[in-house]
C-alpha cells in the first residue's frame, strides 16, 4: 500500500489515503469515511485539495458499505469510473 496525503481545503489539516492503485488517483471524486469513525467526523462534508489538478476539490462523504475503518487509514479515495465499487458508491452518493 502506498500513502499520501490530500490537504483540507482552508485549513492545515491533512487526510490520509492508503491505496495499492495510486496512479487512480487523479480520477478521485470523493473521499469516504465510516460515519462511526470519531477520527473524521469533524471531516465529513469538508472538501480537499487535489495536489495535482489545484482546481479541482474532492468532498469527504461517509459510506459506511465502502469503508472498513480498521483497514488502512479508515479513509477510501473514490474513482468511479475506475472500479465497480467505487461506482456503486458514486450512485449511492451522487457523485460525478
Amino acid at each position: 500500500m502506498t500513502s499520501f496525503a490530500y490537504k483540507v481545503k482552508d485549513s492545515e489539516e491533512e487526510l490520509v489515503i492508503a491505496t495499492t492503485r495510486i496512479e487512480t488517483m487523479l480520477g478521485d471524486v470523493a473521499v469516504a469515511v465510516h460515519s462511526k469513525d470519531d477520527r473524521y467526523k469533524h471531516l465529513v462534508g469538508k472538501k480537499l485539495i487535489h495536489p495535482f489538478l489545484k482546481d479541482r476539490e474532492i468532498v469527504i462523504i461517509t459510506d459506511d458499505i465502502l469503508v472498513d475503518m480498521n483497514f488502512g487509514t479508515g479513509a477510501v479515495k473514490i474513482t468511479p469510473g475506475h472500479d465497480p465499487k467505487d461506482f456503486e458508491a458514486g450512485v449511492r452518493n451522487n457523485l460525478p
